[in-house]
């Protein structure tokens, strides 16, 4: 069975979108807010604060895709971006997970580990 997606074309969409970086914005709102919410279930969670997190934490993307949602009717259409969240020592702590629609609205977004 032929592929549905051309691989080029994901990989220029990816580039050229810049969704890593709508993404990235998007978790450092999503960071700040669970720690005003929930200072010491963040710091418990992600071994630091909120500024040694920003400042010497490292983001890697990890994936992007496209997906069918079933939970819905009729399915929804929808992307995934996943950022890898590691501590100074480059150890993971969690994932970012943002959720945008067809036209690169974010419309869910979670962390995880």
């Amino acid at each position: 069975m032929k592929m549905p997606i051309d691989r080029e074309a994901f990989s220029e969409f990816v580039e050229q979108s810049g969704i890593f970086a709508t993404a990235q914005k998007s978790m450092g709102q999503c960071l700040k807010n669970w720690y005003m919410d929930e200072r010491e279930q963040f710091t418990d969670d992600m071994r630091a604060d909120l500024e040694t997190v920003m400042k010497t934490y490292r983001f890697h993307n990890a994936m992007v895709s496209f997906n069918k949602d079933f939970h819905f009717d009729p399915p929804l259409d929808t992307i995934t971006c996943i950022i890898a969240i590691n501590d100074d020592e480059d150890d993971h702590c969690m994932f970012y997970r943002a959720i945008f629609d067809c036209d690169l609205n974010i419309i869910d977004d979670v962390i995880s580990p």
